[in-house]
């Protein structure tokens, strides 16, 4: 499990890591990401968290897990960019199956699903896998890693905030997982993209990504931002009425 969580919250402007923002009385933003792996211990999974110097919040938070998992901390490699480069960071710590989830979101899976076996069913099908929601509002896919996948939930082409040709896409990216040969191929074609170096589009052809097998989520929420914070908050609230 790789969490990137170097990124300095300056949208949020909070005094301390976006990712322990409390939610409500029992949880933090970030513990929705260990959620998912609740009925799993130390010996079948292994969280490595990405982080910079401004975070020992974060540190002391997460040692409410220390009796269950194991949980290794490594900073981002300065010279490396975004959350690609964060992830690459993490690198000399994989496993062979590994899962990114972004800890300043929340990802929902229809009732019933169990994170750890979908996926460890996957990557054994494909050697990587993204976890997305279909979206057709262009201008949120401006705002994503947009993707086009087919009905049989095949990956056909991806791109990070396409600026043009928006129709292609039907979905972005919530989570990707990958197992640990096929990383480097797949980052560094992520990485063009975010990174707005030059690339083909059909660059994808060439890497396991492509004709890859998709897993479509029942919802996400992305809570960099107060406006996603307080609509989150609001519905919550809205839901409890009921």
């Amino acid at each position: 499990m790789i969490l990137p969580a170097a990124g300095k919250g300056t949208r949020l402007n909070l005094p301390y890591p976006k990712e322990i923002l409390r939610l409500n009385n029992d949880e933090a933003l970030i513990d929705n990401s260990f959620n998912f792996f609740r009925d799993y211990g130390r010996k079948d999974v292994e969280f490595v968290v990405i982080i910079n110097e401004d975070k020992p919040e974060l540190l002391s938070y997460l040692s409410k897990y220390k009796d269950r998992y194991n949980i290794s901390f490594t900073y981002q490699n300065p010279n490396e960019q975004e959350y690609t480069g964060a992830i690459k960071s993490a690198s000399h710590l994989f496993g062979e199956h590994n899962i990114v989830l972004l800890p300043d979101t929340i990802m929902r899976l229809p009732a019933g699903t169990d994170l750890y076996e979908l996926v460890n069913s996957s990557l054994t099908e494909t050697g990587f896998t993204f976890l997305y929601k279909k979206e057709s509002d262009e201008n949120i896919l401006k705002t994503k890693g947009a993707l086009c996948v087919d009905s049989e939930n095949i990956i056909k082409a991806y791109e990070d905030k396409p600026e043009t040709d928006l129709k292609k896409y039907n979905a972005f990216w919530c989570s990707f997982a990958f197992r640990k040969r096929v990383f480097n191929q797949c980052i560094s074609f992520m990485e063009k993209s975010t990174l707005r170096q030059k690339f083909s589009i059909d660059e994808i052809k060439s890497t396991p990504i492509h004709n890859s097998k998709g897993i479509e989520v029942n919802d996400y929420i992305d809570l960099g931002t107060w406006k996603e914070i307080r609509r989150m908050l609001l519905n919550e609230e809205n839901n409890n009425r009921l």
